[in-house]
């Protein structure tokens, strides 16, 4: 038989259950279409079936029962129950924490050379504006690579707020409609535009399976512009407004309220971003991409972006330093170059010697004497110990393929 204590908890959860019927009794995202799943008809066969579970638990548990968690179990697992995972229920606590702002690096940016820029994308926060405006400053007062192209590597960005991306594409594009959105009805509202202004770059976008939400419609409203190609693999398809709705008791319950849609009145909810370019890591890339070790050089999503742009000869620049990476929260000038091979002297040979470094932008070189292959030459010169014959003792020796050496340090020509 129930307590007293026990019977206010369930006539609490009811109350919940109820509260939750009500809010539920509206609508389920899925997909493209709007279902109800509840009536009001139906409110009486949850609630019985609801009670018998109760009865059942409270004359038959073991265990200790708290009836707080049971309640925020009970509205949780009705939530989920809609199998859309953009619909959350959240506690005061839970949503507190949910709700706090990013912290750290928003963006990190290099200057490749050639006239390309690589700008990658953490997240769309309060700081990722002015953080992406001290790129293109630094980007177009290089004395180095004055940048007029941009690769935007949107890979792994699933966070953000819809305000600062659309205050990016403004930056990017011309006068017009950015983002609009289309609710349960299929109304469609204009919610951002762009005006005149417009800072004019060949743009490359970077994406995967795990670009979400604002980076999937930043990057297809570029794509409708005609601004941008789109490189990688099909984005999360998870382009809708979540909103958060207040209940009785200070918790909150997030649920998706519109569909972003683009200029051309496209959604990508569900179906996700395709690219133009579709291009795949292979297993042993997107393991060394997933552990931070793929470097640009050899990541072909990158290379594909680059290519994407017209450059099918760039110079990577060898492994990040500090002096060359650029994190948003840095206002200071400097840029990953092209370095121009050293040029000789119009009275030396230069011969390559070994393969080029992976980890340098230059050919390795040497400068030899134009007499080193001039036996004559060097017989003619003295030698340390005043005499003559370079070619048995001295300084002065060279072996065939040209490189110096001293027969004071017993030099083995077979070596």
């Amino acid at each position: 038989m129930m307590t007293k204590k026990t019977t206010w908890g369930f006539a609490l959860a009811c109350i919940l259950l109820a509260a939750a019927i009500a809010f539920a009794s509206g609508y389920m995202i899925s997909g493209s279409k709007v279902k109800k799943i509840t009536s009001s008809a139906d409110s009486g066969v949850v609630n019985e079936r609801v009670s018998e579970v109760d009865k059942v638990i409270h004359d038959n548990y073991l265990g200790t029962i708290n009836e707080a968690e049971m309640q925020n179990g009970m509205v949780r697992g009705y939530v989920e129950g809609l199998g859309d995972p953009s619909v959350k229920y959240l506690t005061a606590a839970e949503y507190a924490n949910y709700n706090k702002s990013a912290i750290g690096e928003t963006i990190i940016y290099k200057n490749f050379g050639k006239g390309v820029g690589y700008i990658q994308f953490m997240s769309f926060t309060d700081s990722t504006k002015k953080s992406f405006s001290n790129a293109l400053n630094d980007f177009s007062g290089s004395s180095i690579s004055k940048v007029d192209m941009l690769v935007l590597d949107l890979r792994n960005c699933n966070t953000g707020d819809i305000d600062v991306a659309a205050s990016l594409l403004d930056m990017l594009l011309p006068e017009g409609e950015t983002i609009s959105g289309v609710d349960k009805n299929g109304k469609r509202t204009v919610l951002y535009t762009s005006d005149q202004s417009e800072i004019s770059y060949d743009l490359a976008v970077i994406v995967n399976g795990n670009t979400q939400g604002v980076s999937e419609i930043f990057a297809s409203t570029l794509a409708a512009y005609g601004k941008a190609s789109i490189i990688g693999t099909t984005t999360k398809g998870d382009c809708a407004k979540t909103e958060a709705i207040p209940l009785k008791n200070g918790d909150y319950v997030l649920i998706p309220s519109l569909y972003y849609v683009t200029k051309g009145q496209q959604t990508y909810s569900s179906s996700g971003v395709v690219p133009t370019n579709v291009v795949e890591l292979s297993a042993s890339d997107q393991k060394a991409y997933d552990s931070g070790t793929l470097e640009l050089a050899s990541d072909p999503q990158f290379l594909a972006a680059v290519k994407a742009l017209g450059i099918n000869d760039i110079v990577m620049p060898g492994g990040a330093s500090s002096d060359t990476d650029k994190s948003s929260d840095t206002d200071k000038s400097g840029s990953d170059t092209d370095t121009e091979e050293p040029k000789g002297n119009s009275d030396t040979d230069v011969a390559h010697v070994g393969p080029i470094s992976s980890d340098t932008d230059t050919e390795q070189t040497v400068s030899l004497d134009p007499h080193w292959d001039d036996e004559d030459y060097w017989n003619s010169q003295p030698n340390d110990d005043g005499g003559d014959d370079n070619d048995d003792n001295g300084d002065y020796n060279y072996d065939d393929d040209g490189e110096y050496y001293d027969d004071d340090e017993n030099y083995d020509e077979d070596e």
